[in-house]
């Protein structure tokens, strides 16, 4: 009996080894393709960003309105009173005579305020659409 050579039950083992790496690999490549056109989008980044930032300026509010064009929202927080905008393709705010730019790139955006909730939705060039509610707390002095 010659031993050097391969048994029908190692070749198989073998070919089993290759087909669940090759399924692997087939899962990681298809899960790196949707992370990549989701979560990885420059417009994801800085819609993140603007949320972010957005949250941080609802803090110890005193005083909240909104234009009736649902285009704009002025709120107080301490001294200092924030307009926030839709400006053409940007939304901007406005303290103390400045322009700060939170979020760029956008076809449209629209707020809207009920019970203390405040939803900014907004649509980017691209026709991604995103919508984030918060709670504002109003506080009476």
């Amino acid at each position: 009996m010659n031993e050097k050579g391969y048994t029908l039950l190692e070749s198989l083992l073998q070919v089993v080894v290759f087909v669940l790496i090759s399924h692997l690999f087939i899962v990681i490549m298809l899960w790196y393709a949707e992370m990549k056109t989701t979560i990885l989008t420059d417009e994801q980044t800085k819609w993140e960003l603007f949320v972010y930032d957005l949250n941080m300026y609802l803090v110890d509010v005193s005083s909240f309105t909104m234009r009736d064009d649902q285009k704009r929202i002025t709120f107080q927080v301490s001294n200092t009173l924030h307009h926030i905008d839709c400006y053409n393709n940007i939304i901007r705010n406005q303290v103390n005579g400045g322009h700060v730019p939170l979020l760029i790139g956008l076809r449209s955006c629209q707020f809207q305020f009920k019970n203390n909730e405040l939803t900014v939705a907004v649509e980017f060039s691209s026709g991604l659409q995103k919508e984030r509610t918060y709670y504002v707390p109003i506080i009476e002095k």
